[in-house]
């Protein structure tokens, strides 16, 4: 009888350690994803979070990608992937692009990511509000 006592507390132990939430982690490192179906919409994320940004490369219509436009005390750019996920062969795929950012202070700003052609044709590509609590 000591015995299943004994294993019934062993698994009721780990059981609550499995579904306990470290609170110095927080949401760090929790990654909100965002494409061009969430333009002129608002996420929210937390310090330390990572927004991902990923949009259809423009470049089959002769458009580049300008740099993204955020306010810098908000957001950190990380990292930006150029022409992800092309297939040779395929005329027209440019694949796409992927930013990676880091939400750093609290506050909002607009994420603003436009294209150009030639040197006066400018394009949006994506806008959205972005507040870091």
């Amino acid at each position: 009888m000591k015995l299943i006592y004994n294993f019934t507390c062993i698994i009721a132990c780990m059981a609550i350690m499995a579904c306990h939430k470290d609170k110095n982690m927080g949401d760090k490192g929790i990654v909100k994803q965002l494409t061009t179906a969430d333009a002129g919409s608002k996420a929210s994320v937390s310090i330390g979070q990572t927004i991902s940004l990923t949009l259809g490369n423009p470049g089959d219509g002769g458009y580049q990608f300008n740099t993204p436009q955020y306010n810098t005390s908000v957001l950190t750019l990380v990292s930006h992937q150029e022409n992800v996920g092309v297939h040779p062969g395929l005329i027209g795929d440019f694949g796409k692009d992927i930013w990676t950012f880091t939400a750093k202070g609290s506050g909002t700003t607009t994420l603003e990511v436009t294209a150009h052609r030639a040197s006066t044709e400018t394009i949006s590509m994506f806008t959205n509000q972005i507040v870091v609590k």
